[in-house]
């Protein structure tokens, strides 16, 4: 990994603590913005056509973010936050795909565990139509992306580092669906942790790609 750009990975890293710790929205924003920035300038020329479906995977998550943080305001901006994450995991799946393929195995054993949750305790749980179709297809979505990531036919340490960053978003989101849908916080505190950490994750992945 370039020695320049290990040292950058150091600002989102810091953004995500400071973000942690509870301080400006900035700092929340900063981890998805250094992290397309790093990966824009030091990424591997192999992939270089394709590493911009992550960039823009990272931008459209702070789209998600901020409306799924304002819902308040409106009920129906939570659907819409869920909707660009689902874009966000769909930039991530064409990267996946262009430069290897969906491992079907585990592909299936992630819907064998996702699937039931769905069926036993999310579809109880969401009373409204529109928002249970799209978090069913969000859940779909997040499942192939996932089984993607653990089919990149990258070098061993970058196809590990991206394929746990898309896993370290995975379990953010479930932490979400514990907590909105089934009024379960108790783990909620590793979710936004979890969720830079896949960001920063997969920025190490790409400029680790050979």
């Amino acid at each position: 990994m370039n020695k320049y750009a290990s040292i950058l990975l150091l600002l989102p890293v810091i953004c995500a603590a400071f973000s942690c710790m509870g301080y400006h929205y900035a700092f929340h924003v900063g981890v998805p913005v250094s992290c397309s920035l790093i990966v824009g300038l030091f990424h591997d020329r192999g992939i270089g056509r394709t590493l911009w479906f992550i960039v823009l995977s990272f931008l459209v998550s702070i789209g998600g973010d901020w409306m799924l943080r304002t819902r308040g305001v409106d009920g129906m901006r939570f659907i819409y936050g869920i909707g660009l994450y689902f874009i966000s995991h769909v930039c991530y799946l064409i990267f996946c795909l262009k430069n290897g393929k969906i491992n079907r195995l585990f592909l299936s054993l992630l819907l064998v565990v996702y699937l039931p949750f769905f069926v036993w305790c999310l579809m109880p749980a969401i009373p409204d139509r529109l928002l249970l179709v799209s978090v069913f297809f969000y859940l779909i979505i997040s499942c192939v992306s996932l089984a993607a990531a653990f089919g990149l036919r990258l070098s061993n340490v970058s196809r590990y580092l991206f394929t746990v960053g898309i896993g370290c978003l995975v379990f953010s989101d479930t932490l979400i669906a514990f907590k909105e849908f089934l009024h379960i916080g108790s783990h909620y505190y590793l979710m936004f942790p979890a969720f830079y950490a896949s960001q920063i994750l997969i920025t190490a992945a790409l400029i680790r790609a050979k």
